[in-house]
């Protein structure tokens, strides 16, 4: 079951898991296992050991009421099971082709690495004694949009041909014929607003894109499912009832472990199952929790399982081969020095191993982080279902604390901690609001010139002030600076204005490929025209320190 859609639906009245609590004794002692099982009493089935979580047991009205005692009272009566509204759930629509036509494109210029669409090659060239491809070139400046130009390695990497001293000697070669344009007053090839931006859709529009991606979707995974029953029958889709009897199909005593799949001999498949829905996919975020995506219970597909079991596998096999390899060592190592040593493995073996192969495991960090992660509501003393929540909850911090078993060197922060500092900073804070409001009730409230005259001064005072340069204070130094911040408010507004037309453009564009009307008519953006270039920048008057790198000098690998 997929989870495709990243929408905010904070907003809808869906309707939501409650979050689990988690009751902690003190805090030196383990947090007690946190209840995980919100969210399958609308399937009135009830919980065991065997993690037929779904399908009625042989044994069903006894196990009914002894997990009727167990269950926990903050949990909603059966009788109380009403329809669920479910806003991730996709939604059939028609075949958009232009749509379709867009992803294929996207999807080829993400498998070659590349941003640049149709664009035409560079031509071939050499710089210096480097000799550098069309493609080359290609993924040189691909590289450097995606990772700016002090990423040597990244850039490098990304190439796959050229070294970092020889990426390093191609930028330095950009960068020197640039400074030689500036040297000779030729102005800049692109100016401040020519330099593309990420362009912004409305939420409408990502709406749409949305439904034509679900139907998109689900044509290819009824065709991938088409493929999956074909390759392994009724087995496909591995739901919690396929992995009871696949269960019981291995563990019985007059089993056929040849008709089972290896993936069900090594993995207890139900526990998968039901570790998804009671743990990974049973967030208090809608977005995040399978009974807002479908009435159905996560399941896996046999093809999912089946890769799961030959990693392992080859995982296994590589971690226990380096494990003899260690332990051979080590045995060599010491016999050669007189000493008589038993020839077995020893624990010591295996953490070399795992140590040598980088596999040192994260799953406590998994488990201690799940509490962020899931967006829980942890307490020390959860409230009784008639009590109110008159404790505070815990943070996220103390709650990892409090699992990975380290003790918090104070008393418990609060969210908004009244130290002096705190005081301080509001008394200042409230002293320069009541001289702001003095200002403003003495004077009338300015007009756009006069207010863009007073950021402007302010701009310039700041740089006067702050500057580590030793600028001069007079009249003539102070006119020619605030010229300067001029020219470039006024480009950052041309820029603002380019980038406002082209995301309109965009939109338009993008709605009339998915073939529908905005909801709401779109505010029109007229066409700034071309953009007005100028030589003078802030650069010119005061340097910015963007050109710090090139102040660094370059240690070859063998420095």
């Amino acid at each position: 079951m997929d989870q495709d859609s990243d929408y905010s639906y904070e907003e809808q009245g869906a309707a939501v898991i409650s979050p689990p609590q988690i009751k902690a004794e003190s805090p030196s002692k383990e947090i007690a296992e946190a209840d995980l099982s919100a969210g399958y009493e609308g399937h009135g089935e009830p919980y065991s050991e065997e993690s037929d979580y779904l399908e009625e047991d042989e044994n069903s009205a006894s196990s009914a009421a002894e997990s009727q005692e167990l269950r926990s009272p903050l949990k909603r009566p059966l009788d109380d099971t009403t329809a669920i509204y479910r806003p991730f759930k996709r939604q059939r629509s028609e075949l958009n082709f232009g749509y379709l036509e867009l992803l294929n494109k996207e999807i080829q210029d993400a498998a070659q690495r590349s941003s640049f669409g149709d664009q035409e090659l560079p031509t071939a060239g050499a710089i210096g004694l480097t000799s550098w491809s069309g493609p080359e070139k290609l993924n040189f400046f691909d590289a450097v949009a995606r990772l700016g130009k002090h990423d040597l390695p990244g850039i490098a990497a990304k190439i796959g041909s050229k070294s970092v001293a020889e990426v390093s000697h191609y930028l330095h070669h950009l960068q020197e014929a640039s400074e030689l344009r500036q040297q000779q007053g030729i102005r800049s090839i692109l100016e401040f607003a020519e330099y593309p931006a990420a362009l912004e859709i409305s939420q409408q529009c990502c709406h749409a894109q949305e439904e034509a991606a679900d139907e998109i979707s689900l044509k290819q995974e009824a065709r991938e499912e088409l493929r999956e029953q074909n390759r392994w029958g009724d087995a496909w889709n591995i739901t919690p009832k396929v992995a009871k009897k696949l269960s019981r199909d291995v563990h019985g005593q007059d089993a056929n472990l040849s008709n089972a799949p290896q993936f069900a001999q090594l993995f207890h498949v139900s526990k998968w199952l039901e570790l998804s829905a009671r743990m990974f996919m049973n967030s208090s975020v809608p977005a995040n929790n399978w009974n807002s995506v479908d009435e159905e219970p996560p399941s896996m597909w046999a093809t999912t399982f089946d890769d799961f079991h030959s990693l392992a596998v080859s995982v296994t096999r590589r971690l226990v081969q380096t494990t003899l390899f260690m332990a051979m060592s080590r045995i060599r190592a010491k016999n050669s020095m007189g000493s008589n040593v038993r020839a077995m493995v020893q624990l010591q073996d295996a953490e070399a191993a795992i140590s040598s192969l980088k596999m040192a495991s994260k799953l406590n960090e998994t488990w201690i982080n799940s509490a962020r992660r899931l967006r829980l509501d942890v307490y020390e003393d959860p409230p009784e279902i008639d009590e109110e929540f008159e404790e505070e909850r815990m943070s996220y911090e103390e709650v990892e604390q409090a699992l990975s078993g380290e003790c918090a060197a104070g008393p418990r922060q609060r969210a908004h901690p009244d130290t002096p500092f705190s005081t301080q900073h509001s008394v200042e804070y409230e002293e320069d609001a009541s001289s702001d409001d003095l200002l403003s009730n003495s004077s009338r409230s300015p007009s756009p010139t006069n207010e863009e005259e007073q950021q402007i001064n302010m701009e310039a005072m700041e740089v006067l002030e702050h500057s580590v340069l030793d600028i001069r204070t007079d009249k003539a130094t102070k006119k020619a600076l605030k010229a300067f911040i001029v020219i470039d408010r006024q480009k950052e507004r041309q820029a603002e204005e380019i980038d406002q037309y082209a995301s309109y453009k965009a939109e338009v564009k993008m709605w009339n490929l998915l073939q529908k009307k905005p909801p709401m008519d779109l505010p029109k953006k007229h066409d700034p025209g071309p953009p007005r270039r100028s030589n003078q920048t802030m650069d010119t008057f005061y340097p910015s320190g963007r050109e710090w790198a090139r102040k660094l000098l370059y240690y070859s690998e063998w420095e």
